[in-house]
């Protein structure tokens, strides 16, 4: 079991963390901005979904391998920066017909948007090194199963996100609401997001591997 000690002292670390705004945070708020709040949230779900499972296999070790191989780093990356580039083309087209609006009433577009952030992350190879990076520094084999720990602290990592990006995410989505039936509107958010994603495209397509 987790001591007291060790687990206080991942939430601290933690916080700084999520504060910290990063491509997922990004991408959850220019959805935000581009389709409404509701959107905004069902992305936020899939980038902490993802979290949970960088945080599992870190456990495993599994992200260690893929660490190892130069080949697999570089797949990911490029896949990554290719689903971007995708997002951006996607929100550009979109501009003028409107076609990004806040309604996700069916289900196959609340999970269109979870995909995407889901996909943000887990194309990400920077986030391997990063859960391998910090979990080893507070798991210990003593305290029981490596995996279920690593999952205690992916969960505490995740809800931390979810709290401070969801409120984030309410109070873009209360300014974008106030402006939202003018078209003009519309089209800047959404040529806006279209920026963002091709930005996160480039920038990741620019890592190298640690």
């Amino acid at each position: 079991m987790i001591d007291f000690d060790t687990y206080s002292f991942f939430v601290a670390m933690a916080l700084v963390l999520v504060v910290s705004p990063g491509p997922d945070t990004i991408l959850v708020l220019s959805r935000t901005v581009a389709s409404g709040t509701a959107a905004g949230l069902v992305t936020l779900l899939g980038t902490q979904t993802g979290n949970l499972i960088h945080a599992v296999l870190a456990g495993l070790g599994v992200s260690t391998l893929i660490l190892f191989f130069p080949v697999a780093f570089e797949a990911l990356k490029y896949l990554g920066a290719a689903y971007l580039l995708y997002l951006a083309w996607g929100a550009w087209r979109s501009a003028d017909s409107m076609g990004l609006r806040a309604d996700i009433a069916g289900p196959e577009r609340r999970w269109r948007y979870f995909r995407q952030g889901l996909a943000n992350n887990l194309a990400n190879p920077k986030m391997i090194p990063f859960f391998i990076a910090l979990f080893p520094q507070f798991i210990r084999p003593e305290h029981g199963l490596v995996g279920l720990q690593s999952l205690v602290f992916g969960v505490t990592l995740a809800g931390m996100a979810l709290v401070w990006v969801g409120l984030l995410v309410i109070v873009a989505g209360k300014a974008r609401n106030a402006i939202a039936g003018q078209r003009s509107f519309l089209r800047l958010a959404n040529r806006l997001a279209a920026v963002t994603f091709a930005a996160l495209a480039c920038r990741l397509a620019m890592q190298r591997q640690p």
